[in-house]
């Protein structure tokens, strides 16, 4: 597999050892969680870390994550990632985190389309999903803009900082 994704103005890289201090500073800030669950200690971060430094395929569990860059600085914007979420449909969820300094250029709608067509060329897939927080006004058109359609609202589905927030399922057939 391509350890590498390009698209007009995005270096994708799979992630690997030294992303550690990026990814541990995403998953510890509370800005960047904020409508996506709680801080993680060190040793979660870790774990999930290591879980996706490792090969991935169909069959795997965990996520396949990419870091984002700009192509032409080299600067840090986030991350994607891709899982499985039923082989036998071929669908996979996606999730993103954008840094703060980089929201609002495209670079997230940039980065899903890109991934999507990755993943149906190189994996096959059919069909991608997608979770997010109502509230969560700018991802949610991230995904609509990547041509993700809203399919339901689930009504106090998921605790956040100790609040019940209701999500939004999205999904693109391709």
């Amino acid at each position: 597999m391509n350890n590498q994704i390009l698209s007009a103005r995005l270096t994708l890289t799979k992630v690997a050892l030294p992303d550690w201090d990026l990814i541990r500073s995403i998953y510890s800030n509370p800005t960047l969680m904020e409508h996506i669950g709680a801080t993680m200690s060190d040793e979660d971060i870790r774990r999930n870390f290591e879980k996706e430094l490792a090969p991935w395929s169909l069959e795997s569990n965990h996520w396949l994550t990419w870091i984002i860059r700009e192509t032409d600085s080299g600067s840090d914007v986030g991350l994607i990632s891709i899982c499985t979420r039923n082989r036998e449909t071929l669908t996979a969820e996606v999730g993103f985190i954008i840094l703060e300094g980089f929201k609002g250029k495209g670079y997230a709608t940039e980065a899903i389309r890109r991934v999507f067509d990755f993943a149906v060329d190189t994996f096959g897939f059919k069909k991608f999903t997608a979770v997010c927080s109502e509230e969560h006004a700018a991802s949610r058109r991230v995904l609509e803009k990547a041509g993700m359609k809203l399919d339901k609202i689930v009504p106090e589905s998921t605790e956040i900082a100790g609040k019940m927030v209701n999500d939004c399922f999205y999904s693109l057939e391709k």
